[in-house]
This record gives C-alpha cells, sequence and structure tokens, in this order.
C-alpha cells in the first residue's frame, strides 16, 4: 500500500514538473511513460504563416482575437493586420523574449500556444492590501511584589499560628474561670 502511495506521488510530481516546464514554453524532460510534446525546435514551421502590417483574412482574426485575450491587444478585432496589431506582437515578442519585430513569425505563433496552453491561476484571496499585521502580544507576568510586603509574607503564617494560640489559650481560661466561679443564674422577681 505505501509502495503504491510513494509511487502515485513521484508520478505527480513528474506530472506537475512536466506541467510548469510547458507553460514556460520550455522543451520538457523525457520520462518513460509520460507522453512529451516535440521540442520547440522540432515543431513544423512551415505550417505556421507569417504575417506582417498589411496582411488581412481568418488569420490575422485569430491572432487578434488570441492577443486580444491575452490582454496584449485592445483594438477591433477586424482581420486587418495594422499598427496596433503590430504593437501587441511586439509586445508579446518583449514579454517571451523574442526578436521585437512586429511580425508575426513561427516563434510568435509558438508563444501563443504556449500563452494559450498555459494554466492560469485565479487571483489571491488574501493581498497585503487586505492584510494588516500587527505584533504578536505574548502574555506578560504580573509584576513581583514590592520589597515590604515580600518582608511581611513570611509573618503571616506566624502571626496566624500565634492568633490561633491565644485564642485556643483564651477559650481554656474561660473554661477554667467558670469552673471556678460558676454563673449563678438570678432569680426573677
Amino acid at each position: 500500500m505505501t509502495t503504491r502511495w510513494i509511487a502515485t506521488l513521484r508520478q505527480g510530481s513528474r506530472l506537475l514538473l512536466a506541467g510548469l516546464l510547458a507553460v514556460g514554453g520550455l522543451p520538457l524532460i523525457p520520462h518513460a511513460g509520460l507522453a512529451q510534446p516535440a521540442p520547440l525546435a522540432q515543431r513544423d514551421t512551415a505550417a505556421t504563416p507569417l504575417l506582417h502590417v498589411g496582411d488581412s483574412g481568418p488569420l490575422v482574426s485569430q491572432l487578434q482575437t488570441d492577443l486580444a485575450n491575452r490582454g496584449l491587444f485592445a483594438g477591433v478585432v477586424d482581420g486587418h493586420y495594422g499598427t496596433d496589431t503590430a504593437e501587441a506582437v511586439r509586445s508579446l515578442q518583449a514579454q517571451r523574449n523574442l526578436v521585437v519585430d512586429g511580425i508575426a513569425g513561427p516563434q510568435t505563433w509558438l508563444a501563443l500556444e504556449a500563452a494559450r496552453r498555459a494554466v492560469t491561476l485565479p487571483p489571491p484571496l488574501l493581498t497585503a492590501q487586505l492584510l494588516t499585521f500587527t505584533p504578536l502580544a505574548v502574555a506578560q507576568p504580573a509584576p513581583p511584589p514590592p520589597a515590604f510586603w515580600l518582608a511581611l509574607m513570611p509573618l503571616v503564617p506566624i502571626a496566624g499560628g500565634a492568633l490561633t494560640c491565644l485564642h485556643r489559650r483564651q477559650q481554656r481560661r474561660g473554661r477554667v474561670l467558670r469552673r471556678r466561679h460558676p454563673v449563678v443564674p438570678k432569680p426573677k422577681p
């Protein structure tokens, strides 16, 4: 049971690592048992069209839509490769450390494909603006009593013992006196 759990954990960590590497557009580390996409250098670059300013058609619309989905293109998706589309392509190329020329070539299409496959995480629930940090207040012990009280504290049991002794003595004395001088009730007139 434990061996199977460890094997599952290892497989999951390999898949996670492969996914993280794929999101960044890096070639994946080959591993037996995992399906691997072809490295970037081996992909068919002839199938990707070369688009530049002045082109038009459905491929330009697809490019504009992909750029708009990444937040790089704010214009109208009209299928005409204009200066605003070229500027959006330049932004993508700069983000992915490609040659910044504004022409949608094979590397730009690969960068768009990698961005399309990228896993987007939801925004964090807590941000720095929502949190205020306060130092941890640890309970402090009460300050020690004054020296005068510390000097009197040993006298408390002694004084209590002395009072108890005097009280008992007084009780004994009262019994003795009652025996010697009994109290005679006075007759009522």
